[in-house]
C-alpha cells in the first residue's frame, strides 16, 4: 500500500528513528515494526472460545428470554404476527 506522508509526520517519524537509533532507507520500517511488535507483545493473547464456553455465556440470557415469554404468552387474541405487526407498523401501515 503506497501513501504519502505529511512532511511535518515525516520528520515526527524520521525523529523517532533517530532516537531509537535507526538510520537508513529502511528506518521507518524498523521503528514501525518496533513499534507493533511492542504492541504484539502488550497485548494479551486471544483464543476461540469452546462452543462449551459460549453456551455458558449465553444461557442466562436465553433463560432471560425464556422466561419473559412465559410471563408474557402468546394467544389467539394477541397472535406473534399481530405482536410484530404493532412494533413495526404504526396504524397507517407505514414503518416505524
Amino acid at each position: 500500500m503506497a501513501t504519502t506522508l505529511k512532511p511535518d509526520l515525516e520528520a515526527r517519524i524520521a525523529e523517532l528513528a533517530r532516537r531509537l537509533g535507526y538510520a537508513g532507507p529502511n528506518a521507518v520500517e524498523q521503528v514501525l515494526k518496533l513499534a507493533l511488535d511492542d504492541l504484539e507483545a502488550k497485548t494479551p493473547q486471544r483464543r476461540k472460545l469452546t462452543p462449551e464456553e459460549v453456551h455458558a455465556m449465553l444461557a442466562p440470557i436465553v433463560e432471560s428470554g425464556k422466561r419473559w415469554r412465559q410471563e408474557n404468552p402468546y394467544d389467539d387474541a394477541n397472535p406473534p404476527s399481530r405482536v410484530w405487526q404493532e412494533e413495526l407498523y404504526d396504524e397507517r401501515g407505514l414503518p416505524k
